[in-house]
């Protein structure tokens, strides 16, 4: 079973795949955040035989929700929609953050986001 991680950025996408066990997560693609990015996560699952999306989902550093988190679960709502996948939301807090503390700043950080996004998701 595999697993696509997506990190919801409002400029950049970043996504992380899991392998075919579905037990660990690699950073993947940078996708731009515009009128195709549906289509190119679907041509993504598809190519790849994705069977879940997991989507990071950050709330404040109180655990309450922020407009970043209403805005990724609309995300998430549609892409259901588009490409029929189950969505499941993982709770990140400063994903970005600490994927540029364990590696520094470079282009593909938000890929990066989302497969300590999905490595969380997978080692529950």
């Amino acid at each position: 079973m595999r697993f696509l991680g997506i990190d919801y950025g409002k400029k950049r996408i970043g996504t992380a795949m899991s392998d075919k066990e579905g037990q660990m997560a690699f950073p993947y693609a940078i996708i731009e955040n515009n009128a195709e990015k549906f289509r190119a996560i679907g041509k993504i699952c598809e190519n790849e035989g994705i069977s879940k999306i997991i989507m990071g989902l950050p709330k404040n550093l109180k655990g309450k929700e922020t407009e970043m988190t209403k805005e990724i679960q609309e995300f998430g709502r549609r892409l259901y929609e588009e490409i029929g996948l189950k969505v499941i939301f993982q709770d990140e807090i400063l994903s970005t953050k600490e994927a540029i503390r364990l590696q520094g700043r470079h282009k593909k950080i938000d890929a990066s986001a989302a497969a300590l996004i999905l490595d969380s998701y997978l080692k529950k």
